[in-house]
């Protein structure tokens, strides 16, 4: 099943965009299905995935947010038809029926001479079937039609499954402590320019959350989330880290100890404890090794 991206706002306004596929990410990386050249738009800014008959909105770690009209998205959240989706200042019209919109001519047009006349065939045998059957006697007394398994609708909180709550309809404790972290890391990752190691939080209040969702029986889309803003926070971070340790190198190279002790000092703000590219340790190192027998915290 097919949607359709319209540019409501922004950079491209009425640019529209078809997509068919089960997973659609948005950015101003070229990586990404849908590339938008606008500053304020994060490398990996949002995704739209498919679930069943129906879409759904993510936020990848994006520095800006993602909005869905007008509020801003803290989970998973179904998408539907005409809703306006936010990435930084880009404003997207999300379309299903606008992407499978297509003419009966043009759809007859497109088939094959012969394929027509086998579609012409088909119709005049069911019809002849539908007919047979009409005329015949109506079944025994008590016997019923069984329509198709009816799908389960969809609704409610993509965050919380009902494998993730108590007898009574609660969210489990692991659950909500989940969904807490969650939210806690979120929110450190819209603040992480207002401090060094808002980044880092981030990425310990994920692994935390992913932690507790260990004894959960269904842990649903947060756990499939939390999976994504792990590997994107762990890039960024070493992507930080990287940036850093370039740069301490270079002043140390061209004899500038101060700044390249300020900017291994720079580090340990960034990297308060343990992380996955062990860049405090490297920094630590260094500062023991210039100033031996002092300690560094």
């Amino acid at each position: 099943m097919a949607f359709a991206l319209t540019i409501a706002a922004g950079n491209g306004r009425g640019r529209r965009f078809r997509f068919d596929a089960e997973s659609v990410s948005i950015g101003r990386a070229g990586s990404n299905d849908l590339v938008l050249n606008d500053a304020g738009v994060s490398r990996t800014h949002a995704r739209i995935e498919r679930h069943g008959a129906a879409w759904m909105l993510l936020d990848r770690a994006s520095v800006n947010g993602v909005e869905l009209n007008g509020t801003v998205v803290g989970a998973p959240t179904w998408l539907r038809e005409g809703d306006r989706i936010g990435v930084g200042p880009v404003t997207l019209e999300f379309r299903v029926s606008a992407a499978r919109k297509r003419s009966p001519a043009r759809c007859w047009s497109a088939i094959s001479r012969p394929a027509r006349a086998g579609l012409l065939a088909v119709t005049v045998l069911s019809g002849g079937i539908s007919a047979r059957f009409a005329m015949q006697p109506p079944s025994a007394p008590g016997a019923e039609l069984r329509s198709p398994r009816s799908r389960p609708a969809l609704g409610g909180d993509p965050t919380g499954p009902d494998g993730a709550r108590t007898a009574d309809g609660a969210p489990s404790p692991d659950f909500a402590a989940a969904r807490a972290a969650y939210e806690r890391g979120r929110r450190k990752l819209e603040e992480r320019r207002v401090a060094p190691r808002n980044l880092y939080d981030a990425w310990r209040a994920f692994v935390e959350a992913r932690g507790r969702l260990e004894g959960v029986a269904d842990a649903g889309l947060l756990e499939g989330q939390l999976a994504r803003v792990i590997e994107e926070s762990e890039r960024d971070l070493h992507r930080e880290c990287n940036r850093l340790l370039f740069t301490a190198a270079r002043f140390q190279r061209y004899g500038q100890g101060e700044r390249a002790e300020q900017t291994w000092r720079e580090i340990l703000l960034h990297f308060p404890g343990e992380d996955p590219g062990g860049c405090r340790g490297k920094a630590q190192e260094n500062l023991l090794s210039q100033a031996p027998g002092e300690g560094v915290e």
